[in-house]
């Protein structure tokens, strides 16, 4: 392990949730840019001419064939999501779906802000790609420390597991990624049920913590280390700890920012000081004179515009989906075959469902979008607490584990070819069953016991 790939590992931190994936962008095939093309411009087509069935309207069929668009543009990646995003919201716009003025509405939610606001403070990093270009180096100087090969067991191991915890600790934190402040956001918006800081801790934080657990046995067993101890591992990141001396007037100011931001993600809402409001004043702190830490220019630089815009528009495909009768629709459709589901059937068979839809997409926001406010309707229409329906949603939607593309993690870790897609694949699958089995006991056991109850 040389330092030419430590140093490639400190570059991959671009801090995008859907980084460019140029052999996997249908762009750059043409055959498959024409064909996602072509389908969502046949899908609008086939709304606008053939007769609709019992109860559908002209607008809830455009909202469908803009809810196959979204899926079709957001899985292929064939542009960037927020791009194809607008494109989806303007035709709804235009076809007189919603007005525009209530497409854009959701630009105005609180939640877009506490997005703004993460992407400032960097809590935790939020974004998958930013979280492993910050533990890579360590990773890699480890490996290369212990005088295991690139390809060793342990590395293809280290590397795996990394990319697998960088993604599945973003469902822990309601700051922690974009696709968890979008819930957090639909929860409230959708719902009307506000999401706390310390509720959502509670909720997802144990079942990320036992997922990674469960994960480095599986790893371990899976890619046995062929040694029982891995010497200089330890010296190397007592050395780099050295390295770093003490902190420094700067790192001291964001560390109290960072405090008390989190202490009022905890203790606010007493005081009626909500979580966007609180992540707002962490960040304007570390812009004011005497602490400054940022310049203006580099807090705008630091958000990730692209990830907003897909947010505000999200929320504006399911506004279109419930105001157009369509959601109404799919649900009376979708009850007929399953109807009235006991709780552990729903989630026998919509968890792996969603498991399963995932590998199609390249953007876990763009999964939680589409498939939480469908959930939410279906929920209704079932006699569940959509809530409930929605927290399993969430966790099952925004990691993907089976194939190194669904992630911007797996991608960079790929990129160092350490391990093949046959290994990750195998861990892949391991790792899902995890997700499965931690995902039907928190639903049915210990979220009722924090009173969210199907």
């Amino acid at each position: 392990m040389s330092d030419r790939l430590a140093a490639q590992a400190r570059a991959t931190g671009r801090g995008a949730d859907a980084p460019v994936l140029p052999a996997a962008r249908a762009a750059g095939v043409p055959w498959a840019a024409a064909a996602v093309t072509g389908a969502v411009l046949g899908a609008f087509v086939l709304a606008a001419l053939l007769p609709l069935p019992a109860g559908l309207t002209r607008p809830g069929a455009y909202a469908l064939a803009a809810l196959f668009a979204a899926v079709v543009l957001w899985g292929s990646n064939l542009e960037d999501p927020a791009l194809s995003g607008l494109a989806v919201v303007l035709a709804l716009a235009f076809l007189g779906v919603i007005p525009f003025a209530d497409a854009v509405a959701g630009f105005g939610t609180e939640f877009v802000w506490l997005l703004v606001a993460t992407f400032i403070l960097a809590f935790l990093v939020p974004t998958a790609a930013g979280r492993i270009s910050v533990i890579l180096p360590v990773v890699l100087g480890i490996v290369e420390a212990t005088g295991l090969s690139p390809t060793a067991p342990y590395a293809r191991a280290m590397l795996i597991g990394t990319s697998h915890a960088s993604i599945m600790s973003g469902v822990g934190l309601m700051t922690a990624a974009g696709a968890t402040v979008y819930a957090a956001g639909a929860f409230e918006t959708l719902l009307g049920a506000p999401w706390r800081y310390p509720a959502w801790l509670g909720a997802f934080l144990p079942v990320v913590l036992l997922f990674i657990v469960a994960e480095w046995w599986w790893l371990l067993w899976l890619f046995r280390p062929g040694r029982e101890t891995l010497a200089g591992g330890a010296a190397y990141v007592a050395d780099e700890l050295r390295r770093l001396g003490g902190l420094s007037r700067a790192e001291r100011a964001v560390l109290t920012v960072f405090a008390a931001v989190i202490l009022l993600w905890v203790v606010g809402p007493r005081w009626g000081v909500t979580t966007p409001q609180a992540g707002m004043l962490g960040a304007a702190l570390l812009l004011l004179p005497g602490v400054r830490v940022l310049t203006w220019e580099r807090a705008l630089a630091a958000v990730r515009w692209n990830v907003v815009i897909l947010f505000g528009l999200s929320l504006a495909l399911a506004t279109a989906l419930e105001r157009s009768g369509a959601a109404a629709w799919l649900t009376r459709t979708t009850l007929g075959l399953l109807a009235d589901p006991a709780p552990a059937l729903l989630l026998g068979v919509l968890a792996p469902l969603v498991v399963l839809v995932r590998v199609g997409f390249v953007n876990n926001l763009g999964m939680v979008a589409v498939a939480l406010p469908l959930a939410f309707t279906l929920a209704r229409g079932w006699g569940l607490n959509p809530v409930w329906v929605g927290m399993v949603v969430v966790l099952t939607a925004g990691p993907g584990f089976l194939l190194p593309t669904q992630t911007p993690t797996g991608v960079i870790t790929f990129g160092f070819e350490a391990y093949t897609m046959r290994d990750y694949l195998r861990a892949g699958v391991g790792a899902t069953m995890v997700l499965l089995a931690l995902t039907w006991l928190a639903a049915l056991v210990y979220w009722p016991l924090l009173g969210y109850r199907p």
